[in-house]
């Protein structure tokens, strides 16, 4: 029997690919729960690509790298990060003014719990104001909460969704299209990830979206997890975003489309934090070798891809390299990890292990991310500089606050890294200070 005798098929197309045909053997095909579906894109380069140290986009980069997303394909465009309301209408008016159809979604609408301690729903209000066409939303709670199942930490189970469902259908009932999230969601157990999701739904969420926010997931476990929440919320859309901290950021991407994912979240030369997100390039082709239609015009992944290139600055690929990037061990302000974490929380294997711990440092973006006020020992888009100078053992004002920052931001203007250290930054701190004692 000759290779082409068999019917595993489509394992090629000449001349367009050449994947491996075993992975059409009945004994592969029939675990798969998703076959040949189109599954879309959501692309999160702009959302993703500032958090990596020392980058930022100018406007004018953020307007021309959406209208490039647009002509690609993707199913939605998430927005930039680090924006004023005003400015984030402002970005999404001028993308729909400048003939941008694809769908824009909003993806930083984070509610501190408990809730009674700010005011969400004014937030809430300014992003809904936006004009984005999807928002999502979800609530944040340390991690301890997470680690131990909700046995330790602030929070119940119960208090949680009781904050879901407030959320989401505050969302639901002003009419805009909710996609209800919960932080670092796979590293819950796998009946509170249905647990929350299903209260999403409920609420009213039109889909779900989960994270693999350090990059610790595999293949196995992104399967079983998405085949877990899709038998959980049914019809409902479901969103999947992996980080490649292991360097298996597309093939987990590829197991949550076999397990049924309706939308894969990618960026364009694997941008982000650490060492980075799911490649789109690679997520793109990934599928499409492998029965799945990614929706996105392969042809133009090339140009893109040097445009983002130039876009962020240059050497993305040598920042963000699995385990030896300079940039794998790093992010700005306070990122995946809390001061009491064990020191692999945030890359799946202590830094120290490879001679290279997690380092916070501060870049250009610092200055722009949406400050919150938040319990003790939770310091996700905390105001770092103040928070930090507090743990110090500081108290200053204002004007001392004001001073601080102008002289790190000097700082940042005479590195050629774009990034100074936070023991630089204690430096600052103390020379300012200590100069009222």
């Amino acid at each position: 029997m000759t290779l082409q005798d068999h019917s595993w098929g489509p394992w090629h197309k000449p001349p367009e690919y050449f994947s491996v045909p075993a992975y059409w053997d009945p004994e592969i095909q029939d675990a798969i729960a998703a076959k040949g579906r189109s599954v879309k894109i959501i692309d999160c380069t702009l959302s993703e690509g500032e958090d990596m140290v020392g980058r930022h986009l100018s406007w004018a980069a953020r307007i021309r790298l959406a209208h490039m997303l647009d002509e690609l394909g993707v199913g939605e465009i998430t927005t930039p990060i680090g924006l004023s309301p005003r400015e984030l209408k402002d970005w999404v008016r001028a993308c729909k003014r400048g003939g941008i159809e694809t769908p824009i979604c909003d993806k930083l609408i984070a509610h501190v719990l408990p809730l009674e301690q700010g005011d969400w729903k004014k937030r809430y209000d300014d992003h809904l104001a936006c004009e984005a066409d999807t928002f999502v939303t979800f609530p944040y709670y340390p991690q301890i909460s997470y680690w131990s199942d909700f046995t330790k930490g602030p929070f119940t189970k119960d208090q949680v969704v009781d904050a879901i469902h407030e959320t989401v259908s505050y969302g639901v009932e002003r009419d805009a299209q909710i996609i209800f999230s919960f932080p670092d969601s796979f590293r819950h157990s796998i009946e509170t990830i249905k647990l929350f999701c299903k209260a999403g739904v409920d609420a009213g969420a039109m889909g779900i979206y989960i994270y693999d926010s350090r990059g610790q997931s595999n293949p196995r476990a992104s399967y079983l997890i998405c085949r877990e929440i899709k038998e959980t919320i049914g019809d409902v859309n479901l969103y999947v975003q992996h980080h490649n901290d292991l360097g298996m950021a597309t093939a987990n991407s590829l197991a949550a489309a076999e397990a049924g994912a309706d939308f894969i979240d990618a960026a364009m030369n694997g941008v982000g934090d650490r060492s980075g997100t799911a490649a789109l390039e690679e997520v793109a082709c990934a599928l499409y070798a492998y029965g799945w239609d990614p929706g996105v015009r392969l042809d133009k992944l090339l140009p893109l891809a040097d445009e983002v290139e130039k876009a962020f600055g240059g050497n993305i690929s040598n920042a963000i390299k699995p385990i030896i990037g300079w940039q794998a061990n790093m992010e700005e302000g306070y990122g995946h990890r809390d001061p009491d974490d064990p020191p692999e929380s945030p890359m799946a294997i202590a830094g120290e292990v490879l001679g290279k711990p997690f380092e916070s440092v501060i870049g250009p973006n610092v200055f722009g991310k949406i400050h919150y006020i938040q319990p003790e020992g939770l310091h996700k888009h905390k105001e770092i500089i103040a928070d930090f100078i507090g743990e110090l053992g500081f108290e200053c004002s204002d004007e001392d606050l004001e001073e601080v920052r102008n002289r790190t931001k000097d700082a940042l203007l005479g590195r050629a890294e774009g990034y100074i250290t936070i023991g630089e930054l204690k430096l600052i701190v103390e020379g300012v200070l200590g100069a009222n004692d």
